[in-house]
């Protein structure tokens, strides 16, 4: 599948968050046990010179590797927690003013549409519309021609073109993408925008509510678990590494994207076309399907730590 063909049409916004912070940290810290030395040192000094570094090691161990490695998870989470920080504004809400920058940024977007592409597609003939851009698959791309180059002086050149600033987001756009929702969308039942008239999609999943969780999309989102601890993401990071025999190391962001909407087709919408539409008639999700979902959650988390850490590698040298 080639993406070119989606052209650059009415964004469809949806509030993803992909992984939680489980998720994240754990994907994180699977790619950082993988950098070679070299990459590894370029990367803690990244972190070192980020502006938000304090809250990286909030809580951090007081050995130097360690901390080092605990910084690397948490910045993998910090482009979620920006949405919820006041410092920080919604820059894809036209009604919303600019907050003002802070030491060492060049601005306060929280760069929302960065997390996802919507990729669409329909089973019942539903008419779609294409993604735009940015999105996900834009701006890793954007990120992997930038970051292996020096660092400039704080908040000295755009976002866009500092390594300091893009590596947690590399860190963390690189989890999800890996995350099905964040790859695809769909159409069904000829369903519009009553404000535009326009074709409308369930936002990955974030309007199709199920039993047991808020909707599809958060619910895949907590698939790997929700308990924030060192034990338990230690824990996970184990388990996941079984997967690191099988992953596949294409470090093309379009392959990524490529593979999570398949995903999303043949898997997360495997139960179907009706339910959901509603709180009150959500989709109660099969044992099998659970099982399933955590089957794939757990093989994507792999992939993501280990092309990370390719990724990484080959820049960071």
């Amino acid at each position: 599948m080639t993406y070119s063909r989606y052209g650059v049409a009415v964004l469809l916004v949806a509030p993803a968050m992909a992984w939680n912070h489980v998720g994240h940290k754990a994907v994180a810290g699977i790619a950082y046990d993988q950098l070679t030395p070299a990459a590894r040192q370029r990367a803690d000094a990244l972190i070192r010179a980020h502006p938000d570094y304090a809250l990286f090691t909030a809580g951090a161990p007081s050995d130097g590797r360690e901390k080092a490695r605990y910084a690397f998870m948490q910045a993998a989470y910090w482009p979620d927690t920006i949405k919820g920080d006041p410092r920080f504004y919604d820059d894809g809400r036209l009604e919303v003013q600019p907050t003002p920058a802070q030491p060492g940024f060049a601005d306060m977007k929280q760069r929302r549409n960065w997390h996802y592409i919507n990729v669409p597609f329909s089973t019942d003939g539903t008419a779609t519309l294409p993604p735009r851009e940015p999105n996900v698959l834009s701006q890793l791309t954007m990120i992997l021609g930038v970051i292996g180059r020096e660092a400039p002086p704080p908040g000295s050149v755009r976002a866009e073109e500092d390594p300091v600033y893009l590596l947690p987001w590399l860190l963390h756009l690189a989890g999800d993408v890996h995350q099905p929702l964040h790859c695809g969308t769909r159409f069904k039942n000829g369903q519009v925008d009553p404000r535009t008239g326009k074709p409308w999609s369930d936002l990955g999943g974030n309007t199709v509510y199920v039993v047991g969780a808020y909707n599809l999309h958060a619910y895949w989102d907590d698939v790997l678990g929700i308990t924030d601890t060192p034990a338990y993401i230690e824990g996970l990071i184990k388990v996941i590494r079984k997967h690191a025999a099988e992953a596949e190391t294409t470090m093309d962001p379009a392959r990524w994207v490529e593979e999570g909407f398949e995903l999303a087709k043949s898997v997360v919408y495997s139960f179907g076309n009706s339910g959901g539409e509603t709180k009150e008639n959500p989709i109660n999700l099969t044992d099998e399907y659970r099982l399933k979902a955590g089957e794939v959650a757990r093989k994507r988390a792999a992939l993501a730590g280990h092309r990370l850490a390719a990724v990484l590698n080959a820049r960071l040298r």
